[in-house]
């Protein structure tokens, strides 16, 4: 058999691949492991690039010319054709995210995203933040690329069979430095294991004639792919502890079986798959841009995928691919992609800038300065709403005794001066740190702890392992490598809670596989909310809650993805932390609720969620003047 010759099968399962990674981004709920995809992707790519470079390459400068810009010819016009266009319709639609998309788009035209990604965004569980990333997607392009350039060249100095010695330091080292880490998703040296794996079929393949693999262990490793595309979720810890592994050798096992020309090989090798197969890399392409920046339904979206994909591919992609044109593909088109490259540097240069956190603190100080009032916003308030009746009993949770109301008694909080203070809670509390900063440096002091996207109050030392979060947008339940939350010790005079958007989340017990819907989440919040005030107490220092405000009542507003009557829940969630802070002197609630609602221009939320944050006349700027400055006051050293 040519090792290189096109088997409509593995067409097939390149087609299969595209086809579950697309439904997971487009209904994440319906195929919870459709990512799993991308790692058989990763794997057909070692096996069909190691056949090609072993059989037709020697280490010569016109030979390594010769593979590359096939490489080139293939990958550069689609993906630079994506770049240009979604960032043109930034520039047109959405001039506050262009910068940041300009950025993204440049680390994936010099193939460093994945890399990008880990130093940039924090590490892989940003892609999971509410601002759009139409480039998020191509980390994994950007890895099967690094493979591109030293995996050829083991290839051709050392041998196969030594190059894949070598392959398996590179792994070795990968493993021992990301195992268990969600980073390890990004990492070149980890994902390389499922690169390996196609290899070492190539190798098997090549040197021995008689090579099958077994039709029962096909069967094995397919049923196995199935269960994860349809229970395992990206977040399982087991994804980072030895599912990926897994999964190449799945992979691997069924690209070997595929390769036998039988009647077995009619489903994937079927004219639908394999039309899915020649434009999966289309496909990939435009379809996250698609989901993300398209206001309209995930089915119109992957149409419209459909569509672009087989124009590219007749258009585009493969008359470059075939043609006879381009004499010097890999000088040509590596000029194209620098000519890019250096088109974005000037974007981002005259995009506008989000402002600094040093324009940010004058900002605030500017404020701040004005501001001459001092009454409580207590007193302009109603405070929240009792909770219905029904769900009082979870005040038994937190073994609340009711109190006098210590809101109307103590309209101000005082603390010491120079405080160091922790800002617990989720994205909410995140998009407002920029302007918490400017409020710590006017006032001397230090923020010890931040806000983190997605940060459930259940995430805590003791139990971010046991649960994940179930997101209502484009991905499926994640849980952080880490607790995002830690315990106050007694060195911080101040904490402020801003879980707003805590009622969006349900959460799912990873070893039972129990869930948690709104409001029986609030049994979940209520242990650490309980341990926190215990925690406050001993340090002596003051707990401040923030109350939610509604959702502001616009056509566009979307919630994490999705229109959804989110008013009762959030007048439950007010009253349960008014309960708290009733049975304690030292725990209080600023009822900004309703405030914020009343005056949206004042307090602007694009997403109807989060405070408009990077910007010297933003809504949280506003929110840190009004809410926060005049109600927190300094009462000595």
């Amino acid at each position: 058999m040519d090792p290189i010759s096109r088997i409509s099968a593995l067409d097939g399962i390149r087609g299969l691949s595209v086809l579950v990674v697309v439904i997971y981004h487009a209904w994440p709920s319906a195929l919870p492991g459709g990512w799993i995809g991308v790692s058989v992707f990763f794997t057909l790519s070692g096996f069909l690039i190691t056949q090609i470079v072993d059989r037709d390459h020697k280490f010569t400068r016109a030979s390594m010319a010769s593979f590359w810009g096939g490489r080139a010819r293939r990958l550069l016009p689609a993906v630079l054709a994506t770049i240009t266009a979604t960032v043109i319709v930034i520039a047109i639609a959405d001039q506050d995210i262009l910068r940041d998309v300009s950025e993204e788009g440049l680390a994936a035209t010099l193939y460093v995203h994945n890399w990008w990604s880990l130093s940039e965004t924090g590490g892989y569980w940003e892609i999971f933040n509410s601002d759009p990333r139409p480039f998020a997607h191509l980390w994994s392009l950007s890895i099967e690329e690094q493979v591109y350039l030293f995996w050829p060249l083991l290839v051709v100095v050392f041998g196969l069979r030594k190059a894949l010695m070598a392959g398996g330091v590179v792994i070795a080292i990968g493993l021992s430095l990301w195992w268990g880490n969600a980073d390890a998703y990004f990492s070149t040296p980890f994902r390389f294991a499922e690169v390996f794996v196609g290899a070492l079929l190539a190798y098997l393949v090549k040197n021995y004639s008689d090579f099958k693999v077994p039709g029962p262990l096909a069967g094995i490793a397919a049923g196995g792919l199935l269960w994860g595309v349809f229970v395992l979720g990206e977040s399982d810890p087991f994804v980072t502890k030895g599912a990926l592994l897994l999964i190449g050798v799945a992979s691997m096992i069924i690209t070997g079986y595929a390769l036998r020309e039988t009647k077995a090989n009619l489903f994937v090798g079927c004219t639908p798959l394999v039309w899915l197969g020649k434009r999966s890399y289309a496909i990939y392409l435009f379809h996250w841009p698609f989901l993300e920046l398209l206001d309209t339904s995930p089915l119109v979206a992957v149409a419209l995928t459909l569509v672009t994909a087989e124009i590219s591919h007749h258009v585009l992609e493969w008359p470059i691919r075939s043609g006879k044109k381009i004499t010097k593909p890999l000088f040509t088109l590596g000029l194209v992609s620098a000519g890019s490259a250096l088109a974005l540097v000037v974007v981002i240069f005259l995009a506008p800038r989000p402002a600094s956190q040093e324009q940010i603190s004058e900002a605030v100080a500017a404020v701040l300065v004005e501001t001459t009032t001092t009454t409580s916003l207590l007193e302009e308030s109603p405070l929240a709403s009792p909770a219905p009746e029904e769900y009082l009993t979870t005040s038994s949770l937190l073994e609340i005794k009711p109190l006098e109301n210590n809101l109307e008694t103590q309209k101000s909080v005082y603390i010491s001066a120079n405080p160091k203070v922790a800002i617990m809670g989720d994205s909410i509390a995140q998009n407002l740190g920029p302007a918490l900063d400017g409020w710590v440096d006017v006032i001397g002091g230090e923020i010890g702890t931040y806000g983190f996207a997605l940060c459930s109050p259940v995430f805590t030392e003791e139990n971010y392992e046991s649960f994940t979060i179930t997101l209502w947008d484009q991905k499926n339940p994640h849980a952080f490598g880490q607790p995002c939350r830690r315990s106050i010790t007694p060195e911080y005079d101040l904490v402020l809670v801003f879980d707003h958007a805590s009622v969006f989340f349900d959460h799912t017990n990873i070893e039972t596989g129990e869930k948690y819907v709104f409001p029986t989440t609030l049994e979940l919040i209520a242990e650490p909310y309980r341990d926190l005030v215990e925690q406050t107490k001993l340090a002596d220092a003051p707990l401040v809650f923030f109350t939610a405000p509604q959702t502001e009542d616009r056509p566009d507003c979307l919630i994490l993805g999705e229109r959804r009557p989110y008013r009762e829940n959030l007048e439950i969630y007010n009253a349960f932390i008014t309960e708290i802070a009733n049975s304690e002197d030292h725990v209080f609630v600023f009822d900004t609720a309703l405030k914020v609602e009343s005056d949206p221009e004042r307090y602007p939320r694009p997403d109807c969620v989060h405070f408009e944050a990077f910007d010297i006349y933003s809504g949280a700027i506003n929110f840190v003047a009004d809410f926060i400055f005049p109600n927190i006051i300094l009462d000595g050293p």
